[in-house]
């Protein structure tokens, strides 16, 4: 494994942990810099995640930092979408993937540049 996918892989492990969307820095460095097509990388991603977030949720579990509520409620709308999606990626095809990935970052990026300063934390 080379020094990049190491770097890379810990990053990606510590944004999963802490709930930034790790799997983005993974999916960017799988067809960034490893040369691998969107489909794939996005497989890759997949699995990378599971042991990631297990372990993540495990210890945000332990510091009481999760929301139940709002968890399962996520679950319960999260799980028909991804059926949706894994439906979808093969249909749509990884340049029309990788240009929506590069849309929904760009959209999230301009969104954290300029904050709605009506909401009070």
């Amino acid at each position: 494994m080379s020094p990049g996918a190491i770097a890379f892989s810990l990053l990606a492990g510590a944004g999963i942990a802490l709930g930034l969307g790790g799997g983005s820095i993974l999916l960017l460095y799988l067809t960034l810099f490893a040369g691998m097509g969107q489909l794939k990388a996005q497989g890759i991603n997949l699995i990378f995640f599971l042991p990631s977030s297990a372990f993540a949720l495990f210890l945000h579990s332990k510091q009481g930092l999760i929301d139940k509520k709002a968890a399962l409620t996520s679950i319960m709308w999260g799980v028909p979408g991804a059926v949706l999606g894994a439906i979808l990626a093969p249909l749509l095809g990884g340049d029309i993937l990788r240009k929506l990935f590069a849309f929904m970052l760009l959209v999230l990026g301009i969104r954290e540049l300029f904050p709605d300063r009506r909401k009070k934390k």
